[in-house]
């Protein structure tokens, strides 16, 4: 019977010591904490001065995230409402540990003591997790599905939204693995890209810059320079425009821009307006519906040629050119799947679809005594399938 109290005593020293060192390692598991911060109100001196305040609560302050290492991160957030700053920390589980109103003038105070006051707070909640029980199942339900905000909230298949790239992130897209296009985020409203093929060539240089309008409204203005899209000697170059409302998670987007072209030589330059129209929405916790589209039209030169025979048994041949107006809808629609174990990766899976519009020959060219290019008249539709994989990186 001693034996046996010993025995009991002893085991309960033993799941004494365990439970400890389980909390332990409970406590001290998150290790590194990151900070989205949709306000651009970091500066990196401002970065600095955390990086080493958070050091001395053993935290490493990091722009990147470890999926395969998720709990070993606390998630922290900097939004701006109408009343001021609002910071807010989740853990892996999305959960909300705290939120803080951190005042309405952090903006205009010096990088010291905006730095000292992000700090203290975020590690008041870390330090107090007060576990908000004010938030609706509702929302608890919307946190639970998913990541706060998309990885891939910048692009659809190609056509660039107004969301910005933060500072410091790549941003890597590629089709069928044959073209290749990246896009690096300068600060969290400027990016900067460039793509090419597998040949390097043709190749094209993209400039994006995105203004905040409201926490769902963002306007952007932008470049693409291409080179060599088809012959050496091709030069074009689309300025645009495009708005997008929503978040980052479900969006649309509308966008207009101005084509100019040159196909060979200076002898046939060509411009357009160009439209586009795009928008995804998200279907479940990784499974995203996404189509972008772009209507655009302009002027191509056609020919049109006879052979007549004369009276007296020869024959004589003729040729003429003529310009036609051709429209054109080019788009691709499809899905996107995110990886659940790594967030900054995804695969687009669609269709690519082209409807060619192109007006008959003008008399009298229109006629039996003319052949001409009369398969580039009417109204053509073409379908291929097309899938694309993208990956972000954060430096």
């Amino acid at each position: 019977m001693v034996l046996s109290v010993r025995h009991m005593k002893s085991s309960k020293s033993y799941f004494c010591v365990l439970a400890f060192i389980i909390i332990s390692n409970a406590a001290i598991g998150q290790t590194k904490i990151v900070i989205d911060d949709r306000t651009s109100i970091l500066s990196a001196e401002v970065e600095k001065i955390l990086q080493q305040k958070f050091l001395e609560k053993n935290l490493f302050l990091t722009n990147s995230v470890d999926f395969r290492e998720k709990c070993d991160y606390y998630f922290s957030s900097i939004v701006k409402e109408s009343k001021g700053y609002q910071l807010e920390i989740m853990n892996c589980d999305n959960r909300v540990l705290g939120s803080v109103f951190a005042g309405s003038n952090l903006g205009s105070i010096s990088s010291e003591e905006r730095a000292i006051i992000i700090f203290y707070n975020l590690w008041d909640i870390i330090d107090n997790p007060s576990y908000p029980e004010s938030e609706s199942q509702e929302v608890e339900q919307e946190v639970s599905s998913g990541p706060v905000d998309s990885e891939h909230d910048s692009r659809y298949f190609f056509a660039p939204s107004a969301l910005p790239l933060k500072k410091g992130e790549l941003y890597y897209n590629t089709l069928y693995f044959l073209s290749h296009d990246i896009q690096y985020g300068i600060n969290d409203r400027f990016t900067l890209g460039l793509g090419t093929t597998i040949i390097g060539f043709p190749f094209y240089l993209t400039a994006k810059y995105s203004i905040p309008i409201q926490e769902n409204s963002h306007l952007a203005f932008g470049d693409l320079l291409m080179v060599g899209t088809y012959g050496t000697n091709f030069f074009g170059n689309l300025a645009y425009a495009t708005y997008t409302y929503g978040n980052s998670h479900n969006n649309f987007s509308i966008g207009a821009g101005h084509l100019y072209f040159n196909p060979d030589d200076n002898s046939n330059i060509s411009s357009s307006v160009v439209g586009n129209l795009a928008g995804i929405v998200r279907a479940g916790k990784y499974f995203y519906f996404l189509s972008e589209n772009y209507l655009f039209n302009f002027k191509a030169t056609e020919f049109a040629y006879r052979t007549t025979q004369l009276p007296d048994g020869t024959f004589m041949y003729q040729e003429a050119e003529y310009e036609v107006r051709r429209n054109i809808w080019y788009g691709l629609t499809g899905i996107r799947f995110v990886r659940k174990s790594n967030e900054l990766v995804s695969w687009q899976f669609g269709l690519t679809h082209m409807l060619f519009v192109s007006s008959k020959a003008p008399a009298p060219y229109d006629s039996p005594d003319w052949d001409n290019d009369s398969f580039r008249t009417g109204a053509r539709m073409i379908a291929f399938p097309t899938f694309s994989f993208t990956r972000k990186f954060k430096l």
